[in-house]
């Protein structure tokens, strides 16, 4: 499994930015993260952020989660997936865990997965069911998940974003934006029965600090039991913005390394 972390970190990005295309959101609104109630204005010009992999680039070390909840009617199944992203620019480090459940309409679970990549230097340890494979990586490798991070432009669905104001989030001074989706499904019988957003962009550098969409999308209205049904809840957090994170490698790796 000889691929940079960089690549796999905007992987589970792109999910963020594409499968809100056509998934589920059972939760309610995003908690408040500062006191006092912000005013909706409408945002003159639109605050959108700059692309996530360009964002992300601009900073020392971050810890982003991100959360993707997603529900079918046609499947009767749910998945959600869990990851976390801890990025190092001095150490040089990256660290991915994923983790995915997939549960059927009695919330059996069907599938469940985790795995983890560690890279440290040119040292890159993949981590699933329990096993670990270290591997070194070359300079080919290394300089292409670069080049793919750069190249790849990858942006957040953000459609009628309205400024709600200017708060501190992670640490960081940040506006704060509701956003609907309504143009997902136009000229078909498929609507958004829901779509409820909210995201936060730094005032310094414009990336993205956090983005939240509830979107619920049907061929029906909610009392036709023949509607299909698909709805996703997307979630993304970025914290400990240029603060000192973590990285090392697991004992499975360490393990791994002495074995060879």
């Amino acid at each position: 499994m000889k691929i940079g972390t960089k690549s796999i970190g905007f992987s589970l990005l792109i999910l963020m930015a594409g499968s809100a295309c056509g998934l589920s959101s059972l939760s309610g609104p995003p908690e408040a993260e500062s006191e006092g109630v912000l005013t909706p204005t409408v945002a003159e010009p639109p605050g959108l952020p700059v692309s996530v992999n360009e964002g992300l680039a601009s900073l020392d070390s971050y810890r982003l989660t991100y959360t993707s909840d997603a529900f079918d009617s046609i499947s009767q199944q749910r998945t959600v997936t869990n990851s976390l992203v801890l990025h190092d620019r001095n150490a040089d480090a990256d660290f991915t865990r994923t983790e995915t459940r997939v549960t059927d309409a009695d919330d059996q679970i069907l599938s469940e997965d985790v795995q983890e990549q560690i890279v440290i230097g040119d040292q890159s340890c993949a981590v699933a069911y329990g096993e670990a494979e270290l591997t070194t990586l070359s300079p080919t490798e290394r300089t292409m998940a670069d080049l793919m991070s750069r190249v790849v432009v990858i942006r957040p669905l953000i459609e009628n974003p309205v400024l709600l104001g200017q708060e501190v989030m992670s640490g960081v001074p940040v506006r704060t934006y509701t956003f609907e989706v309504r143009s997902v499904g136009s000229g078909t019988e498929v609507e958004a029965s829901r779509s409820d957003g909210v995201y936060a962009v730094a005032v310094d550098g414009d990336y993205l600090v956090h983005y939240r969409l509830d979107l619920e999308l049907r061929t029906g209205a909610e009392d036709d039991p023949s509607a299909e049904v698909s709805a996703i809840l997307l979630e993304m957090r970025l914290e400990s913005i240029n603060q000192p994170v973590s990285i090392e490698f697991p004992p499975e790796c360490q393990a791994a390394g002495s074995s060879e």
